[in-house]
C-alpha cells in the first residue's frame, strides 16, 4: 500500500463523522486578552530553567492513557506524513502545575469561568518546524484525575503572534494574536496548531470544569 493511500484513511475517517470544513464552528474566545500577572518573558525564562521537568513527546502513539480514537487519530496523522521528526513537543505540569497556574491568576481563573483547584494546566513549547497536526480532545488525563462532568478546555496565548505561529479551530485559522489570547475549545472539536516561523511558539492549556 503506497503513502498516498494511506493518508485517504484519516478523510475517510471524517467523512464517515461528517466532518466537513464546509460546516462553520463558531469559536468562542474571550472579548478581551486575559489581563494576566505575568509578563511573557518570564514564562519563556522560567521553562528554560525548568526544563528538566518538561515532558518531551511526539505523536507516536505509545502513551496509554490516551482514548481509542485518540490513538487512532495519532496513528493516521503518521499515516499522513507525521512522525517524530516534526510533531516535537515540550511539555510542563503532570508533575506539578501548581507554578502555572500561578503564573495565570485567580481572576484569570474566574475570568474564563474555571475553578482554579480543579484546573489543570500545561505549558507547551512549538520549536520551528514542529506541529500538532489534526485532532480532538479527549480529556482522560483530567478526568482520571478530578472525575468525568461538564468539562471545557481554554487555549491561552504566552507567546504574542510571530512569523509562522497558527492556530486552526475547525474552519477558524487564528493568527496576529497578542499574549493573553484565550479561546475556548470544547471536547470532540478538531484542531491542529504549529510552528512554521523562526522563534518558540509557547502556549498553555487549561482544563477544568465549567462552573
Amino acid at each position: 500500500m503506497s503513502i498516498y493511500e494511506k493518508r485517504d484513511y484519516y478523510q475517510t475517517f471524517l467523512d464517515e463523522q461528517k466532518i466537513s470544513l464546509d460546516n462553520h464552528f463558531e469559536i468562542s474566545p474571550l472579548e478581551t486578552q486575559l489581563n494576566l500577572k505575568w509578563r511573557w518573558e518570564a514564562i519563556v525564562k522560567w521553562a528554560d530553567q525548568n526544563r528538566d521537568s518538561a515532558i518531551h513527546k511526539s505523536i507516536t502513539p505509545i502513551r496509554p492513557f490516551v482514548s481509542d480514537e485518540s490513538m487512532r487519530e495519532s496513528v493516521m496523522s503518521m499515516w499522513a506524513g507525521y512522525s517524530e521528526h516534526n510533531t516535537q513537543e515540550w511539555n510542563w505540569g503532570f508533575k506539578s502545575d501548581a507554578i502555572l497556574k500561578d503564573f495565570i491568576g485567580e481572576k484569570a481563573f474566574a475570568t474564563m469561568g474555571l475553578d482554579m483547584q480543579t484546573s489543570m494546566v500545561r505549558l507547551l513549547q512549538y520549536d520551528p518546524g514542529q506541529m500538532l497536526p489534526l485532532h480532538t480532545d479527549s480529556y482522560n488525563g483530567f478526568k482520571d484525575r478530578y472525575g468525568d462532568g461538564n468539562i471545557t478546555r481554554w487555549f491561552i496565548a504566552v507567546t504574542p503572534w510571530d512569523w509562522g505561529h497558527f492556530l486552526q479551530v475547525h474552519d477558524n485559522l487564528i493568527s496576529k494574536y497578542d499574549s493573553g489570547y484565550a479561546l475556548q475549545i470544547p471536547e470532540g472539536v478538531y484542531h491542529l496548531s504549529g510552528n512554521a516561523g523562526i522563534n518558540p511558539k509557547y502556549t498553555f492549556t487549561v482544563t477544568g470544569f465549567i462552573k
